[in-house]
């Protein structure tokens, strides 16, 4: 699938303030799922520095930093991609990963960071466990069982900000928002010995819904097939349908814009616009 996408982020502030060195985070990742044709990144007011470089997890980043004082930050995303892997199940798995724990002797010190714990919980661990046992620790259908009851017994809400819940609270809640469902996915996953992450992007999505947003999911690490995604929020095997910006041990580290303002008495407020055009094998379709 070919996505269009445009992005507006603004802050406004109730009177000039300084900021501070900002991390932004809009590139997509390049890799064997996913190819980037197009990138087109504005900022507003004019950065009088800038750094893109890439980070210990393979994110694309952007340093910026600012002069004179400013009342917003406004950045404008234009870009175009292409998804390439229509088959979420191309691989074979090395044979020491068809069943829970996988053995990371070997690769230790590169998987520790996704496969430390976010928040160790006993509810959380039995509920893994509970899962992996059910499925005779099977590795594909643990993550696909797990993808399929987070989507079908969770109550799905919708948060514009805020950091993820605590894996704890959202299986305690049974509810909400991607971000946090993801988290929840990632620690059952790492309760179990099956290294994961978090990622950031777009998705295709529902084509009626009349205002998108950023979405996230978990990836899980499948030695053999590298690093895959799965859409609990949806219920599915990520294949086609997501543009993966960010990934990363910790849901931090995908934020697409990290840094602070000083000003005293000083009130902040966010406004975005999201429009994504997707092409797929038949048609074309304007999300807005």
């Amino acid at each position: 699938m070919l996505f269009n996408i445009q992005h507006r982020t603004r802050y406004s502030y109730s009177q000039p303030v300084q900021l501070s060195p900002h991390r932004l985070r809009f590139h997509p990742r390049d890799d064997g799922a996913q190819r980037v044709i197009n990138h087109q990144l504005a900022i507003s007011p004019m950065p009088v520095g800038r750094n893109d470089h890439i980070d210990l997890e393979g994110n694309r980043v952007t340093q910026v930093w600012f002069g004179s004082d400013t009342d917003h930050l406004e950045l404008t995303l234009m870009m175009q991609v292409e998804t390439l892997r229509c088959d979420p199940f191309d691989f074979i798995l090395d044979p020491a990963a068809v069943s829970l724990p996988i053995d990371h002797a070997h690769d230790v010190v590169c998987a520790r960071a996704y496969l430390k714990r976010i928040e160790a919980d006993d509810a959380v661990t039995a509920f893994a466990a509970g899962l992996s046992l059910a499925v005779d620790r099977d590795t594909l259908r643990f993550v696909d069982r797990l993808s399929r009851d987070l989507f079908t017994d969770f109550n799905h809400v919708h948060r514009e900000t805020g950091m993820p819940q605590s894996p704890a609270v959202t299986l305690q809640t049974r509810q909400g928002a991607c971000r946090d469902l993801a988290v929840l996915f990632v620690d059952c996953c790492r309760a179990e010995g099956l290294a994961a992450r978090f990622a950031s992007g777009y998705q295709k999505g529902n084509l009626q819904s009349e205002r998108r947003h950023l979405h996230a999911w978990p990836e899980v690490y499948l030695p053999g097939a590298g690093w895959r995604g799965f859409d609990p929020t949806h219920g599915h095997v990520v294949a086609d349908t997501h543009v993966t910006v960010t990934a990363a041990a910790q849901p931090q580290d995908t934020m697409p814009v990290s840094g602070i303002f000083t000003g005293k008495g000083v009130s902040s407020s966010l406004n975005y616009d999201l429009s994504i055009q997707v092409l797929d094998d038949s048609t074309t379709v304007a999300i807005a």
